[in-house]
Order: C-alpha cells, then sequence, then structure tokens
C-alpha cells in the first residue's frame, strides 16, 4: 500500500501496551487486616490487599521455584479485587452527541460513557491526531466511532466510493464486527458503511460497484489493492483509525501498510511527523493484569494437560475459549474434544477463511459452547458472552496474555468470569512469575511490547549469535 492510501488526520487508536511501572515504597501491614489478592496451595504465600512493598523488597512468590520438578501440582489463584468504587460514567449527552445517536446506544444497552469514553470522545473532537490506550474490553470502538460519526453528518459526501473516513482493521472477523457496530449507529443519522476485506477483490475488480460511502472499514491488503486500482478514492478521507494497532503496526503487517506496536515503544518513522502533535488518552489500568475476574494457575506437566482438559470440558455449561499457541495444536485439542463426546468449533490463521468464519458464528450462535482458537481469537473480538478462558497453552508473551484474557470480563461481560492457565515449560513460568510480580506490587506489566514479530526475530538472531 502506498504512503497516500493512509493519511493520519485524525485519530490513531491503540490497544494497550505501553510499559510505565509504578513502585511503592509503604511498609508491609497486617495481612489479617485486608482483603485476600493471591490465594496459594502454600497458605504462607497468600498475599492480600494491604501488603505492600517497596522497590527493593523481596517479594515472596509462590511461582518462585516451578521450574523445580517438586512444583508440579503447585497452583496459585488471583481474585478479583473489591474495591466497591464504580467506575466513573457521565451521560452521552454531556458528550455532545444528538439523540439519535442516543438513542442507538440505548437500543444495544448502552446508557452511560465511562469516564475513558468520556475523555476519548472529547480529545477526538478537538482535531488533533488522538491515540487511545487502554485495557481490552473497555468500550474504545464506539469511543473513536461516535465522535468521527458525529462529524461526518456535517460533511456530506459528494462523490461515489470516497470514503471521508477509513478504520483499517488486521483481519476479516474483525473488520465485519466494527462494520456491524459502526452501522447500527451511522443508520441513525443516515450515513452509510461498508466493509472491504480481502477474498473477493479480483471480483471487485472486474465488476465494481459505485455507490455512497460515508465511513469504510477494511483490512489493508484488500483496500491496498482496490485503491490502487482507482476502485476506491481516498482523497477526500478526514478521519483515519487503525484499529488493534499494535497489530497493524507488526513487522508482520509492516510491508502492506506501509505506515504504521500494543501501546508501541517506538512510532514508526513514517508516523514521526504527527508524533509531536500527537495527544494520549491512556487508561490507568492499562498493562495492568485484568483483576475484575479470576485467574487460577496451575504448574502441570504436558502429560497431564489432555486429562485436566478433558475435565474442564466436560463440566462446563457456558462459552469456554481455549487458547493454545500453534495451529496443529489448536486443530489437535478440537478433534481430541469431539472425539470425547464434547462439541467445540476451532479457530485458527491456517483455516479457509469461509471455514474458519463459520466456525467462529457456530460458536457465537451457540451451537458449540466450546472454542480452541489461536492468537487469531485474542484480539479485538466481541466475546462478551464468553464466560470462561483457558490458556492450555500459556503465552509466552505478556501481550498475548493481556489480549487473551480481556476476552472476559469486559464492559457488559458476566460478573463471574474467570481464566485458567495451564503452565508447563520455562519460559511460561518466567512470564507466571512477571505477572505475579506485578499483581503484589501493585503495578503494571514492564515488558508488554506488542511487535511479537520483532521479537521472535530478535530472539532467532540472538541464538544465532551464540552458535556462531
Amino acid at each position: 500500500m502506498s504512503a497516500r492510501i493512509v493519511r493520519f488526520n485524525k485519530l490513531l487508536k491503540f490497544n494497550s501496551e505501553c510499559g510505565v511501572n509504578f513502585y511503592s515504597t509503604s511498609p508491609k501491614f497486617n495481612k489479617k487486616s485486608g482483603q485476600l489478592v493471591i490465594s496459594c496451595k502454600r497458605k504462607n504465600l497468600n498475599f492480600y490487599s494491604c501488603m505492600h512493598y517497596g522497590q527493593l523488597d523481596d517479594v515472596p512468590l509462590a511461582s518462585k521455584g516451578w521450574n523445580h520438578s517438586k512444583s508440579k501440582g503447585d497452583f496459585f489463584t488471583v481474585l478479583p479485587i473489591l474495591d466497591g468504587l464504580p467506575e466513573e460514567t457521565c451521560s452521552f449527552k454531556d458528550c455532545g452527541l444528538n439523540d439519535e445517536l442516543i438513542n442507538a446506544l440505548n437500543a444495544q444497552g448502552i446508557n452511560k460513557a465511562t469516564e475513558f469514553q468520556f475523555r476519548a470522545i472529547s480529545t477526538i473532537e478537538s482535531g488533533n491526531h488522538v491515540m487511545l490506550a487502554a485495557e481490552t474490553g473497555c468500550g474504545k470502538t464506539i469511543s473513536y466511532l461516535l465522535p468521527i460519526i458525529k462529524n461526518l453528518v456535517a460533511n456530506e459526501a459528494t462523490n461515489l466510493n470516497t470514503p471521508r473516513a477509513v478504520v483499517f482493521v488486521p483481519n476479516r472477523e474483525l473488520a465485519h464486527q466494527v462494520g456491524q457496530v459502526a452501522e447500527a449507529l451511522a443508520t441513525s443519522v443516515g450515513l452509510t458503511v461498508k466493509v472491504v476485506t480481502g477474498g473477493r477483490t479480483k471480483k471487485i475488480m472486474m465488476n465494481p460497484e459505485f455507490e455512497k460511502i460515508d465511513l469504510l472499514v477494511a483490512t489493508p491488503g484488500a483496500l491496498g489493492k482496490l485503491s490502487t486500482v482507482g476502485v476506491y478514492r481516498l482523497n477526500e478521507v478526514l478521519h483515519t483509525v487503525l484499529d488493534e494497532a499494535d497489530t497493524l503496526i507488526d513487522d508482520s503487517f509492516i510491508d502492506r501498510m506501509e505506515v504504521s506496536a500494543t501501546l508501541p515503544r517506538k512510532l514508526p518513522d513514517i508516523l514521526c511527523p504527527i508524533e509531536s502533535t500527537l495527544q494520549h488518552v491512556v487508561s490507568p489500568k492499562i498493562h495492568k493484569p485484568l483483576q475484575n475476574i479470576t485467574q487460577k494457575f496451575f504448574r502441570l506437566t504436558k502429560s497431564v494437560k489432555p486429562s485436566h482438559l478433558l475435565q474442564i470440558a466436560k463440566n462446563n455449561n457456558s462459552p469456554l475459549l481455549i487458547f493454545t499457541n500453534k495451529n496443529q495444536t489448536c486443530n489437535w485439542l478440537a478433534i481430541f474434544l469431539r472425539e470425547n463426546g464434547v462439541t467445540c468449533a476451532n479457530i485458527n490463521g491456517d483455516m479457509n477463511y469461509h471455514i474458519r468464519i463459520d466456525q467462529w458464528n457456530q460458536f457465537v450462535r451457540g451451537e458449540a459452547q466450546i472454542l480452541s482458537a489461536t492468537d487469531v481469537g485474542s484480539r479485538g473480538l466481541n466475546t462478551v458472552q464468553v464466560k470462561h478462558v483457558l490458556n492450555y497453552d500459556f503465552p509466552l508473551y505478556a501481550a498475548d496474555y493481556i489480549h487473551r484474557i480481556g476476552r472476559v470480563g469486559r464492559l457488559g461481560s458476566s460478573a463471574d468470569c474467570k481464566v485458567t492457565n495451564f503452565v508447563s515449560g520455562p519460559e511460561e513460568i518466567l512470564l507466571v512469575q512477571q505477572i505475579e510480580m506485578a499483581i503484589r506490587k501493585n503495578q503494571q506489566l514492564s515488558n508488554v511490547d506488542g511487535n511479537i514479530t520483532n521479537i521472535v526475530q530478535k530472539k532467532i538472531a540472538s541464538k544465532m549469535r551464540e552458535t556462531a
């Protein structure tokens, strides 16, 4: 895609990866006076909300000795923190929205704007470039759609196939999901939404349709091809959004974007001209492991994982999302459960798109209560119906863990959501220790980097240097 295709006129949406650490130097308090936060098999390692550690304190971890063979069978549970303080909200009227948009939101059961959404909407309307950074599931999509749609109402389209707002997303599932949300809002004020994804680009080139388009949701590869041949013209775009921008600016996507990190440590060179004017709207919860859900960590050998999986699956009676690290494991897991009488759908990057979307829809419709997925199912998709996430393969990177557990405990999710983690390998244990340390010290994860491709390439290069 050429540089002219994506113009950063108004808005960039980045998901949740920024590394700022908060340290407490407060003294330790009597553990009996606080709420239990981490419950351990070894009760002497329990952690309470009133316990505080300084930067140089030796923090005891339940997972500290998990590399030892005798640790197998150990576990600890991170419990939801009940602080009793509801999140601040305000009316959408205070956000400056008209009655049509407010009614469209109310029809979806959305009646109040969160404090983050209020700040996001007002900052976007200021006319500057904006980076939204927040935990998954907090309603970032409508945070950028509402001010864009409000602005488009006042700027009527004049030419066919010439959108005035473009939202880039990394995959087809997310494109259709964002398109549905956008259409529900846009139609209430007489605007049109178009979704463009791969798989049909040749057919569209041969027989293009010409229509009024106010807001275009697209994957970068598809729009790159179609705009290059002139099917879509982007010269009148007022707003450009990178949704799930950490993925879109990952090294595996950079060639297709030619612009475009979950909140990047360093912006790509092509974004440097706007860096000085880029305003940040950042949630205070960003990069913190979610603590509105129950998270269980089990130290298991690989050989016992299937039996534990089957036990959970057999007793499951609500939507369950199971993550694996490899496509082959994802397929095997689904087959294993089906062979044992458990209905299971599965999605991964190796699957044909039409098969993948059919499997996803089976899960959404409730025809399959369990979905086996790789990280293709961890970013952006609305999984508000999911109550339980199982990391059959524990992720190797903090960004992936944050995105996976963000499939539950979302805005609108039930209050009894939980995450179960099977932990086996040394790299998995290292990440668990970092997560436990962040919770015990009430700080953000410091090693969150959404550019997984770059991390892997650096590891490979390092190993090559060691063996040279």
